[in-house]
């Protein structure tokens, strides 16, 4: 798939779905194969990582219960090794911490079953839309923002580690600033969520985001103000 294509509606998509329940695999393959979708299914995560590096997926459905290894190890795992392919996690559990650590370890997003297909849909399509609008680096206090390799670096050389996601909300803070992005721009923009959507996952990510520049304590790191009622800024 092109950015091209991206821009507009994402017609043809990979997706390898790791799911346990074969009631829940047949409705995800047929429906998502009815919409594009090019889908492999794993019934545990024996092979997750020969799959993913064998076929390549655009988006993976990862379910957090699974014989043998659970969905947070396995997914982290895959960001051990480096890749960054997006990631939905779709699991029975609805519990904050839960999501807390999925969303912590790298997942993009996170859905609890049961769950609307249309829905799943139109997060994975919204989460593949998404492409880079440019590759310049940006500097923020002391420290420089490179969209193309997807890093932060802060004086001295120390590195920022993020999640996809949380780059993504830190890079659209970054070239935004020092001005307030409001909580819908985000939540819309970034995340990929409709506006209608009820979801505490931006708070999450702005938290661990926070936490993670906190524990950096090098002097020129900016930090992220809440505005109240409006949203975020980056302030260095």
């Amino acid at each position: 798939m092109t950015d091209g294509t991206m821009q507009n509606e994402i017609r043809e998509f990979k997706v390898l779905i790791v799911e346990d329940d074969p009631s829940i695999q047949a409705m995800l393959a047929t429906y998502l194969s009815a919409n594009g979708g090019e889908v492999t299914v794993l019934g545990d995560g024996l092979t997750f990582l020969s799959e993913v590096r064998a076929r390549r997926p655009d988006i993976i459905l990862l379910d957090v219960v699974l014989p043998g290894d659970d969905g947070f190890a396995l997914l982290r795992r895959l960001r051990g090794a480096g890749v960054e392919t997006p990631v939905i996690m779709l699991t029975e559990r609805g519990a904050v911490d839960d999501k807390v650590q999925g969303l912590d370890m790298g997942a993009d997003d996170y859905l609890t079953k049961p769950f609307s297909s249309r829905e799943l849909l139109a997060r994975i399509k919204s989460r593949l839309r998404r492409g880079k609008t440019t590759l310049q680096t940006i500097q923020v206090g002391d420290m420089d923002i490179n969209p193309a390799t997807r890093e932060v670096r802060c004086a001295g050389g120390d590195l920022l580690q993020l999640t996809k996601t949380e780059f993504d909300l830190f890079l659209h803070l970054a070239r935004k600033a020092p001005q307030v992005v409001g909580h819908s721009e985000l939540f819309t923009e970034v995340l990929g969520y409709k506006s209608d959507v009820e979801t505490k996952a931006l708070v999450m990510h702005i938290a661990n985001i926070r936490r993670k520049l906190s524990s950096m304590s090098i002097q020129g790191t900016p930090h992220i103000q809440s505005v109240a009622g409006i949203g975020y800024k980056l302030v260095a």
